[in-house]
C-alpha cells in the first residue's frame, strides 16, 4: 500500500463516482478502477459497493477513509514544514567582505537589496584580508558571495569588479599642499605619514612605496602604522594635523570632516580595485537575484592605471 493508492482510494470514497474521481486526479478511469481493485486484494477486503450502479463506502471502507485521511494530511504536513525549512534556507545568503572597502560600497548594496529583495535575508561576515578563494566560497563555510581587494582567477569561480579608485592623499585641509591640483611624491619627503603597516597587505605597501620613491621621494619624517581597515583612526590624525595619509577619495568623503582634504598624487598611478567573487555552480536562488543588483565600477576624481 502506498500513498498513491491512499490518494486515489479517499478520491473515490469522497466523490462516489470513479467518473469523477478520475478526473480529479487527472487519470483515466480504467486506472483509478484497477488502484482500488488491487487495494482491495493488498488489504484482504472489500473498501466499495458498486451494485445498482451506484458506489457506496462499505464498512471497512468508512474506516479506512479515516486512516487516509489522516496518512495523507500527515505527509502533506511534514512536506509543507520541510519545504518552509528549504525556503528559508533558499532566501538567505552571506556576504563575505574585507576591511578597507569603499565605505559606500557595501552599505548601497544592502540598501539596494534590502529594497528590491525583501525576502532574502542578507547575512554578513567580515574576512581576513589574505583570504583565499577556494577557501572563502567553500560551499561548507556558507558565504555565497565575497567582496575582495584582489583575487586570483580560479577554476569554477567568477569575479566582477565593483568599484576602482586610484590612491591619493588625505592631508589638512590648511597644508600647504592642499593648494596644489595634485600633489608630487617628492613634496612628501619628510612628512609625517599616517599608513597601513606591511604585513597588513605587503603587495600594496611594496607598490605604493616603490612607486613613490621611484617618482622622488626619499622617506617620511615620520611613520605613523594603523590596522587594516582603521580608516576614521588615521583621518583623525590627518584632521588635528599630525600626519598626512594614503587614502581613497571616498574614504575621505564618507570621513566628512571639513578639516581633511583629498589630492591625487602626480604620476603614482596606483588603483585599488574591489572585486566580487562567487562560485559559478551556484547562482541559483539568492545569489542569483542579488548579481544584477552589484555596482558598476566608475573611476572616480581622477583616473589611474591598475596594478
Amino acid at each position: 500500500m502506498d500513498v498513491r493508492q491512499l490518494r486515489c482510494f479517499i478520491a473515490v470514497a469522497e466523490e462516489l463516482h470513479f467518473g469523477r474521481a478520475a478526473e480529479r486526479l487527472h487519470v483515466a478511469q480504467p486506472a483509478v478502477s484497477q488502484t482500488v481493485k488491487a487495494l482491495e486484494r493488498e488489504l484482504g477486503v472489500t473498501l466499495l459497493d458498486r451494485s445498482n450502479r451506484r458506489v457506496t463506502l462499505t464498512e471497512a471502507g468508512s474506516v479506512l477513509l479515516v486512516e487516509a485521511c489522516a496518512v495523507v494530511n500527515r505527509l502533506e504536513g511534514a512536506t509543507t514544514v520541510m519545504r518552509r525549512l528549504r525556503d528559508a534556507d533558499g532566501l538567505s545568503l552571506t556576504i563575505g567582505a574585507v576591511p578597507a572597502l569603499p565605505p559606500h560600497l557595501l552599505p548601497s548594496l544592502l540598501a539596494r537589496a534590502r529594497d528590491e529583495l525583501p525576502d532574502v535575508t542578507l547575512t554578513m561576515r567580515t574576512l581576513p584580508p589574505d583570504s583565499r578563494l577556494p577557501d572563502v566560497l567553500d560551499i561548507a563555510g556558507g558565504v555565497g558571495i565575497a567582496l575582495l581587494r584582489k583575487v586570483k582567477r580560479t577554476a569554477g569561480v567568477a569575479t566582477r569588479v565593483l568599484a576602482r579608485e586610484p590612491v591619493g592623499l588625505a592631508l589638512p585641509a590648511e597644508h600647504p599642499l592642499s593648494e596644489r591640483a595634485e600633489v608630487p611624491p617628492a613634496e612628501l619627503s619628510g612628512l609625517p605619514i599616517v599608513t597601513f603597516p606591511p604585513e597588513a597587505d605587503p603587495e600594496m605597501h611594496r607598490k605604493l612605496f616603490g612607486a613613490l620613491a621611484s617618482a622622488g621621494f626619499t622617506g617620511p619624517g615620520g611613520l605613523y602604522e594603523s590596522a587594516s581597515g582603521a580608516v576614521d583612526a588615521s583621518l583623525r590624525l590627518v584632521a588635528n594635523g599630525t600626519a598626512v595619509s594614503f587614502k581613497l577619495a571616498s574614504e575621505v568623503d564618507s570621513f566628512g570632516d571639513r578639516n581633511v582634504v583629498w589630492r591625487p598624487i602626480a604620476g603614482l598611478g596606483i588603483t585599488v580595485h574591489v572585486y566580487a567573487a562567487w562560485r559559478r555552480d551556484a547562482v541559483a536562488g539568492p545569489l542569483g537575484h542579488l548579481l544584477p543588483l552589484l555596482p558598476r565600477p566608475e573611476l572616480s576624481r581622477t583616473s589611474a592605471t591598475a596594478v
